[in-house]
């Protein structure tokens, strides 16, 4: 354990000194002056597995917002901007550059160097490849079509093309099968830089098997025929995030110099304090109106007893409740996977009709892993939620067998809503996969309708002849979503 401290203390420093440099320059995703060429492959695990949650808690921070379950105070362009939907030239290619030449960079070298050196070690292999799945995965959800077949392979593909999105997310599900394949058997396997699952085989299955419902449901909602099959295998298959102790977390341990990157920010720029982030109102009516037990651990009360979203893009935070510090901390994990979103995805996959099943079984299993997921083993103590308020919850929403089809699958789809708090592009991609719940246009939005897509950065379409000449309106729906 203080070997694994030491490297996330090492790399988040390394991270926060990297975010703050300056972003002039080349964003070629085949170049990367910062990435190391000799090193131990276990070395590199920690750098990528916080180069991705930097990328998720920082440089993507705003897609909370987008998300409509964050509004901000509006006090500087950095808050304001992208709530109106103008997007930081910076924030689009810190994200691009980031996953490709940090993260994919460093999962490719591990993998040669393992490949090289230690080729028996096929569970080590294994995890990377679930972890570049992860990756790819979720550069496709920011831009859509993107560089996956001829990705981080320079000298065969020096300009890499952009796969299409449908055609991404079929090569996520062949990776993670990859994956399953390489970890199905014992062999070594990385285990104290591996600050997820610290070398559990069976839960980097889970965490595979989850990752690829996620794609296929994606797929599904375009072409469901061709995945209905392998959504029914992964149903019944024993091996998914399916409890909170299997949950796939990055955990900071919320010391000094190893804290989440989002309460970082508020040490360093308001000793502590929330000034900066409040609660959405899209996300906070659709809890008041259930009287939802989680409002207490996701926000401030306000006068009253009462929870009061701000509308997006109005900036007029008096009266309005903050995120909580119950949330915002400096233990606050980053949560990768969860059981909670796989018995969603399930419960949802009965009711269309995609798989047979128990819809209702997996729907209750993910309401109470919600509830459940702030309890002191699995996401600190201070949110803890009391059991007569889970049990009054269940009571009042724990049943959809009395819902015709269409009412329980957009119940399944509110609470797959709510249960993605702090997760914010995949409760942004929920919206945009099912329309629930009801999301609003900005106030002052710059854009005549909802978000749905981050443009490319400049530089690489200028860099590389075969990106695209340029990107797609940012209201431009993504292939997954039905037309």
């Amino acid at each position: 354990m203080k070997k694994i401290t030491n490297n996330i203390k090492l790399i988040v420093l390394l991270l926060f000194s990297i975010t703050f440099v300056s972003c002039e320059g080349s964003l070629d995703i085949n170049e990367d002056p910062l990435a190391a060429t000799r090193i131990d492959a276990s070395l590199l695990y920690p750098q990528f597995f916080l180069q991705m949650s930097s990328n998720r808690t920082i440089e993507l921070n705003a897609v909370n917002i987008q998300a409509q379950q964050w509004a901000s105070g509006g006090s500087a362009g950095v808050f304001r901007n992208p709530e109106r939907y103008s997007i930081s030239p910076f924030t689009i290619g810190n994200n691009f550059t980031g996953i490709y030449t940090g993260v994919l960079r460093n999962l490719s070298l591990a993998r040669g160097l393992i490949e090289e050196n230690q080729p028996a070690n096929l569970n080590s292999i294994g995890q990377i490849k679930v972890f570049e799945a992860f990756a790819y995965l979720h550069i496709t959800q920011i831009y859509g079509d993107a560089p996956f077949t001829e990705a981080i392979q320079t000298a065969e593909f020096p300009f890499p093309r952009f796969d299409a999105q449908e055609d991404l997310l079929r090569g996520v599900v062949g990776r993670l099968d990859e994956a399953i394949g390489l970890l199905s058997s014992p062999t070594d396997i990385v285990t104290n830089a591996d600050l997820i699952y610290s070398g559990d085989r069976n839960n980097w299955i889970r965490f595979a098997n989850s990752l690829k419902l996620k794609a296929l449901m994606l797929i599904a909602n375009r072409d469901p025929q061709s995945v209905a099959a392998e959504i029914q295998a992964l149903s019944t298959n024993p091996l998914l995030i399916l409890d909170n102790s299997q949950n796939a977390y990055l955990r900071y341990p919320g010391t000094v110099g190893q804290s989440n990157p989002i309460w970082q920010t508020l040490d360093n720029f308001a000793g502590g304090r929330n000034p900066f982030w409040y609660a959405g109102s899209t996300l906070v009516n659709l809890m008041n109106a259930n009287n939802d037990p989680r409002r207490a651990t996701y926000f401030d009360e306000e006068d009253g007893g009462v929870y009061v979203g701000q509308d997006q893009g109005v900036f007029s935070p008096t009266g309005i409740s903050n995120i909580s510090l119950n949330i915002i901390r400096p233990d606050l994990e980053d949560r990768f996977a969860t059981a909670a979103e796989t018995n969603f995805f399930l419960a949802e996959a009965v009711l269309k009709g995609y798989i047979t099943g128990n819809a209702q079984s997996f729907y209750r299993a993910g309401l109470e892993a919600s509830l459940n997921s702030y309890d002191g083993a699995f996401g600190g103590e201070n949110g803890e939620i009391a059991q007569a308020d889970k049990d009054a919850y269940l009571a009042a929403r724990g049943s959809i067998s009395e819902l015709n089809i269409n009412d329980a699958i957009r119940r399944v789809n509110e609470e797959q809503y709510v249960a993605l708090f702090t997760r914010g592009l995949e409760a942004w991609t929920h919206w945009r996969r099912t329309k629930v719940p009801d999301f609003q246009l900005p106030t002052g939005a710059l854009l005549s309708d909802i978000i749905r897509r981050y443009s490319y950065p400049t530089d690489e379409i200028v860099a590389n002849e075969n990106s695209p000449e340029s990107s797609l309106p940012l209201t431009t729906p993504m292939w997954f979503e039905q037309p």
